[in-house]
């Protein structure tokens, strides 16, 4: 299955059009790179993972090519520093429903604008896609990521109990309407 994959993944990319143009954006002083993620970013994918997580990595190679690679419409990006991957944000589409499905950004750059940035992106993709709304989940410990969502206008909608299956941790379900 993994030789077929890899046959078919430099073909995959010639039927999708760049959705997501490269372009260096300055935050607090500081330029960085934004772009569109492809198949061959997996490796600086996992590392970041790594970094974020202590050493863990909750989404698996093959769940980003996956949705790298997936039919359904979504957009990651990425965002560079000096070359190098420092952070990541991934949104699918269903229906009138964007769904953020990861956001990460290494810790010594947290802080700095760059998660804001990256989900004021991933608003503006979905309200090109006539979305409704942008959903996500959070850790239910993870306060800093709680309090930054709701500064950008987003909602609690509900517990989502042992939604995380290291740690059989609980997720808060989160909302922001678009329309209006």
């Amino acid at each position: 299955m993994l030789k077929k994959f890899k046959a078919i993944k430099g073909k995959l990319s010639l039927f999708r059009q760049v959705q997501y143009p490269e372009r260096e954006v300055e935050l607090g002083g500081t330029a960085y790179v934004f772009r569109e993620l492809v198949g061959d970013d997996i490796k600086e994918l996992l590392q970041v993972e790594r970094l974020v997580y202590a050493g863990e990595l909750p989404w698996t190679k093959s769940a980003f090519l996956s949705e790298l690679y997936s039919r359904v419409q979504h957009l990651y990006i990425g965002v560079l520093f000096q070359e190098r991957m420092i952070g990541f944000a991934g949104v699918r589409i269903l229906g009138g429903d964007a769904h953020v499905t990861n956001i990460a950004i290494i810790p010594e750059y947290q802080g700095k604008g760059i998660g804001s940035f990256l989900l004021a992106e991933l608003e503006r993709y979905a309200r090109r896609q006539t979305c409704d709304r942008l959903t996500l989940e959070v850790r239910l410990s993870n306060r800093d990521a709680q309090r930054l969502y709701r500064q950008l206008g987003f909602q609690s909608l509900a517990i989502k109990t042992a939604y995380y299956t290291e740690g059989n941790e609980d997720a808060l379900d989160m909302v922001k309407y678009l329309h209006g």
